[in-house]
């Protein structure tokens, strides 16, 4: 019952982020695919490593800020344990500064072979999400604390087959992690178990069988912890017409990861009683058609589950144009299809699958356009814009995966200390429309989908970065 609520914690648009590069990211990643501009090309187009005809290492780090505002829409929503509960428009905030920030470092190498093959080594993080809403916010049975990264580990090559072609392929392999943290209400699970099971001549009434299961008062705190892997490749080309333009286009399929293993953990001391109880009275409920053993089972403390995850297919087309000696104007576009996005949950002891929350996930799209431009003979400004939208609709979003139409906002700038070493900044707003969050009646039982509670989540992100590169 309580893993049903993480299952659809698909990782939607609203994660994956521009921290893999930081020269990148000062552009919104507009161009991203055709610049070249340092060795970090690689995590979007292996071919464009062709334009690079000496050795070249680049590093960086970015820090992404994530503030998380809940607002109630309706009154009294939530759910019923105690806990302060949402009026219409009452605000729950919850803004820890760098506690609710994740650390996004990267590293690419670049080394030619010869006049027509370059190599290419990064290690980058690809997707990450961190999310601390009020312990006391009505969606917490939903999800309170969720923190996602996925670390993406490349090796590949970019081929030049003509004066003007160019080929490459990379191979990545994935690491995964997941936590997250959520309340889980005793009362309402027994409640919920009898009204679903009994039969119609069901004389255990929920009251009754709360008084008869001695079932807990008040809220549990659940966790889960997951690890996993994944192999994935990608293919990319680039297409030079002319000395100051450039067109880069690459694919990367959707990445499976099949290796997720973890554990689920609820830390209640009253929780061994109430299993003891469940069982005990397995006979009296199983007439009635409930079936406590399996009640027990699904609130055991410690639960060892599997998972498998997938994260969506990319194409990437980009132009670069070097339009004057001093301006360079850029833009790219990008589709992932999440439409293909799945998430199972199994217990590792029985293989039972559980639940999936509905979730209605579709292809997002982003347009993104950026220039450069050379303010002195050692340092170049950069700036950026994008747009993108949700890949989850108002009728299914749940709290732990927030994700909304947004816009990014972008600036940075790179000097260069010497011809061989250059040093880049970066600063990205990520301005989302208000989320809409509790409309998704689908999900069972009730003490995983919250309770009655409408609300709306308000992000407030910021990237900052820095990093070096340094030619050999």
């Amino acid at each position: 019952m309580i893993l049903s609520a993480v299952s659809s914690m698909a990782y939607a648009g609203g994660t994956a982020f521009d921290a893999n590069s930081i020269s990148a990211m000062g552009n919104a990643s507009a161009g991203q695919a055709a610049e070249a501009g340092d060795a970090s090309v690689l995590f979007a187009n292996p071919a464009a490593l062709t334009r690079f005809k000496r050795a070249e290492l680049t590093q960086g780090a970015a820090i992404i800020t994530i503030g998380t505002d809940y607002t109630s829409t309706q009154n009294n929503d939530g759910a019923s344990s105690g806990a302060p509960q949402g009026q219409n428009g009452q605000v729950f905030s919850r803004k820890d500064g760098f506690d609710s920030a994740a650390l996004a470092p990267n590293l690419f190498i670049a080394i030619p072979v010869n006049e027509r093959l370059v190599m290419g080594f990064g290690a980058a993080a690809s997707h990450g999400l961190v999310l601390h809403y009020d312990e006391n916010f009505p969606g917490r049975n939903q999800g309170r604390d969720f923190d996602l990264k996925v670390i993406r580990l490349n090796l590949g090559f970019g081929y030049k087959v003509t004066p003007t072609l160019s080929l490459g392929m990379n191979g990545s392999y994935e690491r995964y992690f997941q936590s997250l943290k959520l309340k889980l209400n005793y009362r309402k699970a027994v409640a919920d178990i009898v009204e679903r099971d009994c039969t119609t001549l069901c004389l255990l009434t929920p009251d009754l069988a709360n008084a008869i299961l001695q079932t807990p008062e008040g809220e549990a705190n659940g966790g889960l912890r997951m690890f996993g892997w994944a192999f994935n490749t990608q293919v990319g080309g680039l297409w030079e017409p002319t000395a100051n333009t450039r067109i880069g286009v690459s694919y990367r399929p959707k990445t499976r990861f099949t290796g997720n293993r973890g554990k689920f953990v609820l830390n209640d001391p009253q929780l061994a009683g109430f299993q003891d109880s469940l069982r005990s009275n397995a006979g009296l409920a199983a007439l009635q058609g409930i079936d406590t053993i399996q009640a027990a089972d699904d609130l055991a403390s410690e639960q060892v589950i599997k998972q498998e995850i997938t994260l969506p297919d990319e194409l990437r087309v980009s132009l670069f144009h070097h339009a004057t000696p001093k301006l360079d104007l850029m833009a790219t576009y990008t589709r992932q299809d999440f439409s293909v996005t799945k998430l199972n949950f199994e217990r590792e002891r029985n293989g039972r699958t559980l639940e999936n929350i509905p979730q209605n996930f579709v292809a997002t799209e982003s347009y993104r356009v950026g220039l450069n431009y050379k303010l002195y003979k050692r340092l170049t400004l950069r700036a950026g814009y994008a747009v993108e939208n949700s890949a989850v609709d108002d009728a299914t979003r749940v709290t732990f995966l927030p994700d909304s139409d947004r816009q990014y906002f972008s600036f940075g700038g790179q000097f260069d200390l010497s011809r061989d070493t250059s040093i880049h900044f970066a600063y990205q707003k990520l301005d989302t429309d208000p989320a809409p969050v509790g409309a998704n009646k689908g999900i069972r039982p009730e003490e995983v989908r919250g309770g009655d509670f409408q609300g709306n989540v308000q992000l407030d992100t910021h990237f900052f970065g820095v990093g070096f590169t340094e030619r050999f």
